[in-house]
């Protein structure tokens, strides 16, 4: 999988989670702030053009996981998604990568449509 340039002055985000059987069959909605960018399924991942600022990314089972990123125009950021344990259902974690990192897990990944 190439990670694609974000459109010229905006910044890009990959959201990812690898597979595992661990929460592998929960799944959620990711935000950026409060803009919907995908769903992200277990082994998947999403990408989004956003203006560059900073955002939380997040998403929201029984409780709300999220993390903080600063994006800079024409950057590429990247987040692995995990699922914790929660009393019900999965609690969605989220943690910022390093880029070499993220190239490395996300071409295990499939586009979560």
């Amino acid at each position: 999988m190439n990670m694609e340039q974000p459109a010229e002055g905006q910044s890009k985000i990959y959201v990812y989670r690898t597979k595992s059987i661990k929460g592998g069959a929960v799944h959620f909605d990711v935000n950026a702030n409060e803009t919907y960018i995908g769903h992200l399924r277990n082994g998947g991942y999403i990408a989004a053009d956003v203006v560059p600022g900073d955002y939380e990314i997040w998403a929201r089972t029984e409780a709300k996981g999220g993390v903080n990123i600063p994006l800079k125009p024409n950057e590429i950021q990247c987040v692995k998604a995990s699922v914790g344990f929660g009393l019900l259902v999965g609690r969605p974690k989220f943690q910022q990568v390093p880029l070499e990192q993220c190239q490395a897990e996300i071409t295990n990944t499939v586009h979560s449509i």
